[in-house]
């Protein structure tokens, strides 16, 4: 992210400099004023990180009908991405009820309890999504491979594929093997670079 000073000039000892985000022009005050809480600041990183994902796929799927986010929690990305996304409809999926909140707070239209390599969620789903997106779910899970199949599979034909990851080199500290040559060996078309942390990739006909 880059940033420039919109008032004071940056380095004045006690003042504060009102900054915007090249990318996507939020505007924020550095450092933060005073009695603003950590939680706020990480919430307000997390919001642009969001908006920052959902821009990056809509470069290359502007219109997609149907959307699942996996791992969703509140829904706090289908809300924002919905901005970009007016048109699209967006479902959620996580392993706890706070999904079945967001949808009774209609940020999600449908909502699934449990994980992607459940058999009963992966038969309902499967090549039912236009874009299934993951952020920061495949670190945590004992077999990220098996997680990123079942998302590939609940994906139609030319779906695309959004994740997020602290290090997309690797899918967990423990293995040396990317994201992207996982996503090539089970038939995806990797459309963003191998050091970015939002991956796009596109799910060929010929994928299983």
């Amino acid at each position: 992210m880059r940033t420039r000073p919109r008032s004071e000039e940056p380095g004045t000892p006690g003042r504060a400099v009102l900054e915007r985000c090249a990318d996507c022009r939020h505007g924020f005050w550095n450092p933060p004023p005073a009695g603003e809480s950590d939680a706020r600041v990480l919430r307000a990183g997390v919001r642009l990180g969001h908006r920052l994902a959902a821009r990056a796929l809509l470069r290359h799927r502007p219109w997609p009908e149907s959307w699942l986010d996996v791992g969703t929690g509140d829904a706090d990305f289908p809300h924002t991405a919905r901005a970009y996304f007016p048109y699209t409809s967006f479902d959620g999926l996580d392993t706890t009820p706070r999904v079945l909140r967001a949808r009774d707070a209609e940020r999600v239209e449908e909502a699934y309890v449990g994980r992607l390599t459940d058999p009963h969620i992966a038969a309902r789903l499967r090549a039912r999504y236009d874009v299934v997106s993951l952020f920061q779910y495949l670190e945590r899970l004992p077999d990220p491979r098996a997680e990123l199949r079942a998302a590939v599979s609940v994906l139609r034909p030319g779906g695309h594929l959004l994740v997020g990851v602290a290090d997309p080199r690797r899918l967990l500290p423990a293995h040396a093997v990317g994201l992207g040559a996982e996503l090539v060996a089970q038939g995806c078309t990797v459309l963003t670079g191998d050091r970015s942390h939002r991956v796009v990739a596109r799910k060929e006909a010929s994928a299983p």
